[in-house]
């Protein structure tokens, strides 16, 4: 299992021992592959993100950060997402692209995803592609009320829950659960069942080794030849394919000559090195 750890950026006294967590994470069996910072709360930014963003290139993690997106009447939308920027400043092929955090309470579902969708916007003018979105099933049933999210579908769902264990509890950095096959979590409706790439899996873990604080977990969904539906043809669609909605020889050989030209591991395997690269395609 391919773990991310993510937290609030705010530590800055006790810097994150990344090193620390990969043995520990080696030992559970499982790998530690990414790091992802919260830059800012609305437009209130996080001051530890590059010092930890720095420590965690040299651990050779996969990096990323997010935005805690507000609803806040003081903290128009595109300040938000300028804070963030400003705060993170340029990201390459190796980081993921930003994320937006879609949890806070909003006046109601269409005042929610208007600003949602304006966030989102304004994120892909400054970095020329689509953000990611951190958000769950829950959010959207109950606080978006299913409404379309018309070309956000083109960002990829990093969601959130369940939580099969409760928080403030031991990081759980073995398998578990997930090695008797994929285990999908709900996705919301407009992304459609089984179309995620991260899954936090346990919120406010404590202790966790090479952390003072708590951190929330997330695992990879490692993709591979033979795999069908709607994740299949994203990344089909990214890489100018013909979209089939299936793993099959051509997007193979397509996949390995996009590894190659990025000097990463010609696997075919789309993970936590490739992944990122591939979203750094403008999507068609």
């Amino acid at each position: 299992m391919n773990i991310f750890v993510d937290y609030a950026s705010v530590d800055a006294n006790t810097p994150p021992d990344f090193n620390k967590m990969k043995i520990a994470c080696t030992a559970a069996g499982s790998t530690l592959s990414g790091a992802i910072f919260r830059a800012a709360y609305g437009t209130l930014p996080d001051p530890t993100v590059q010092r930890d963003w720095i420590a965690a290139k040299r651990a050779g993690l996969t990096t990323g950060a997010y935005l805690f997106l507000r609803s806040r009447k003081d903290q128009p939308i595109c300040d938000q997402v300028h804070c963030f920027a400003d705060q993170v400043g340029t990201l390459d092929a190796s980081d993921l692209v930003p994320t937006i955090d879609v949890e806070d309470t909003w006046p109601s579902a269409e005042a929610e995803l208007e600003a949602v969708h304006t966030a989102w916007v304004e994120m892909r003018s400054i970095y020329g592609v689509p953000p990611m979105l951190y958000d769950s099933n829950r959010v959207w049933v109950e606080d978006l009320h299913n409404l379309p999210a018309g070309e956000m579908t083109a960002s990829p769902q990093w969601v959130a829950k369940p939580w099969p264990w409760p928080i403030h509890t031991p990081a759980v950095l073995g398998p578990g659960p997930f090695s008797s096959g994929v285990y999908d979590p709900p996705v919301p409706k407009p992304w459609g069942a089984g179309n995620w790439w991260l899954h936090q899996y346990q919120g406010d873990a404590h202790p966790v080794p090479g952390f003072s604080n708590t951190v929330d977990l997330s695992r990879f969904h490692l993709m591979r030849p033979g795999e069908t539906g709607v994740r299949v043809a994203w990344v089909q669609r990214r890489l100018r394919m013909a979209v089939t909605s299936v793993y099959d020889a051509q997007t193979e050989s397509t996949v390995r000559a996009f590894q190659r030209a990025h000097n990463l591991v010609a696997d075919a395997s789309i993970g936590p090195q490739t992944f990122p690269a591939l979203l750094w395609l403008p999507a068609a």
